[in-house]
């Protein structure tokens, strides 16, 4: 591939290589990172979390009863305006939160 497409399919690869590499991570090598030995004993496990779906992103969005959509379309009846969330729109929020890797936290932008 050739262009700005091969930089992102690039990134892309380098993501997932790096996602299964930690997965493997050891209290060993948070030493040799440069952690200390007293804050590596209070860790009683060593995880790593997968990336966020598109999918999973607009179910975070809509769902839960403290869903942000569900928070401004509040915000709006309040002051007499009806906010209404089409599928696309939450389709495009999600896949701009996933392009920027910032998973579901809700931040400018």
């Amino acid at each position: 591939m050739i262009g700005f497409g091969a930089i992102g399919e690039a990134q892309k690869n380098a993501g997932t290589a790096r996602n299964e590499i930690l997965q493997h991570a050891e209290p060993e090598d948070l030493l040799n990172f440069g952690f200390i030995p007293e804050f590596i004993g209070r860790l009683p496990i060593l995880t790593t979390l997968a990336e966020l779906t598109e999918e999973q992103l607009v179910s975070i969005l809509t769902e839960p009863k403290s869903a942000l959509t569900k928070q401004y379309a509040k915000l709006m009846a309040m002051e007499g305006v009806e906010l209404e969330f089409t599928p696309d729109a939450l389709r495009e929020l999600a896949r701009r939160r996933s392009k920027k890797g910032t998973g579901a936290r809700p931040c400018a932008g």
